[in-house]
């Protein structure tokens, strides 16, 4: 096993590297120092300018101490990101995002470089795995030149799959300090809330349900709890606030909640040829526990949503009648008109999504 590396560097980003970006004039507009914008080639704010990602290159040495930032900067490097960047509104989000990204990638790289222990590596991950679930269901609308899902899917599952790993190591580890042991009853209703991700992100493998039945029986109970409540609710947003969500249940994040709201829409879909008839109806409650509707009034507004016929507590099943022309956000809208209980303007929920993101709330 190789020799771990210890980082040096106290600030968001290093000495070096701040003063070849002002020099290069790759500073971007979140880490201007506001009295030098006006120059051919602003000066960097200390307290703004975050390390950027960087790949591997000839001659350049990654495992520079100097360059790397200790575990603790790290975690406020993405609580700085997450309570003065991503609340920003003089900005389209996206370009929100792809700071964000770019900024979180450095940090993942620099948490490899120097193998950060698995706490640490813990309180890093889950929130960098919030931000790519709340930007999957965000931006799922835009263009694909302004926003690639498939690229945000592929770290977001890199950075679960390596925090199943950590979680695991846990598991595994006999030996920890007090304060460690303190720190990992912290984590374990946030692991529930991965857990139950992971399984809603690969529903169908046949690997991530194997790794939910191998799960301790406490945990598996708590990631049953967790996959099941996004019914309950309609955003990571409200996570915490609407009502209807039991008080010692951690919900999955908003892009299980889109992940799920077509799920629902391929059941519906599927029992339209199913159950095709003109005459014979099914039975709503029996697809009410079919597929954990809340109760059978909302099931009766997501069957009219596609266009199938409820009378009686009964859907009429037809597959020429079956609207499949439905976007994925307005059937997300849907479910926030269907489910929640209490209303607040987008400004109010966008105070919240740092401490969400973070896991505070």
């Amino acid at each position: 096993m190789s020799e771990t590396i210890n980082g040096m560097c106290l600030l968001m980003c290093p000495e070096k590297e701040r003063w070849m970006r002002e020099k290069e004039g790759l500073l971007h507009r979140f880490e201007i120092d506001e009295k030098t914008k006006h120059l051919k080639k602003p000066k960097a704010d200390p307290n703004k300018i975050i390390k950027s990602f960087s790949r591997p290159a000839a001659g350049q040495i990654m495992t520079d101490p100097s360059l790397l930032r200790p575990g603790p900067i790290l975690l406020s490097t993405i609580k700085y990101l997450f309570t003065k960047i991503l609340i920003r509104t003089d900005v389209d989000w996206v370009h929100i995002y792809d700071f964000t990204f770019d900024r979180l990638r450095a940090i993942r790289q620099d948490l490899v470089i120097q193998r950060i222990g698995t706490i640490m590596s813990i309180q890093i991950l889950e929130p960098i795995v919030r931000f790519h679930t709340y930007a999957a269901q965000r931006l799922c609308e835009r263009n694909i030149s302004e926003f690639d899902p498939k690229i945000n899917d592929q770290h977001l599952l890199e950075c679960i799959k390596q925090l199943l790993v950590l979680y695991d190591t846990v598991n595994r580890t006999e030996k920890l300090e007090l304060h460690e042991n303190i720190e990992v009853l912290t984590l374990i209703d946030n692991r529930a809330e991965m857990e139950a991700l992971y399984i809603l992100l690969n529903i169908g493998d046949i690997s991530a349900l194997n790794r939910a039945l191998s799960l301790p029986e406490k945990l598996r109970h708590k990631v049953e709890g967790s996959s099941i409540s996004y019914k309950y609710i309609y955003s990571l947003v409200l996570k915490e606030l609407c009502t209807s969500v039991p008080t010692n249940t951690k919900t999955p994040s908003n892009t299980c909640m889109c992940h799920n709201v077509q799920f629902e829409e391929d059941v519906l879909q599927i029992m339209s040829s199913g159950y095709n008839n003109k005459i014979l109806t099914f039975p709503g409650l029996k697809l009410q526990e079919l597929i954990l509707y809340k109760d059978i009034e909302k099931l009766e507004k997501d069957c009219n949503l596609f266009n199938l016929t409820f009378t009686n507590q009964n859907i009429l099943f037809q597959k020429t009648s079956f609207n499949d022309k439905i976007l994925l956000i307005s059937l997300c809208l849907h479910n926030i008109e269907a489910n929640c209980e209490r209303y607040y303007t987008p400004q109010i929920l966008h105070k919240f999504l740092p401490n969400i993101l973070l896991g505070s709330l």
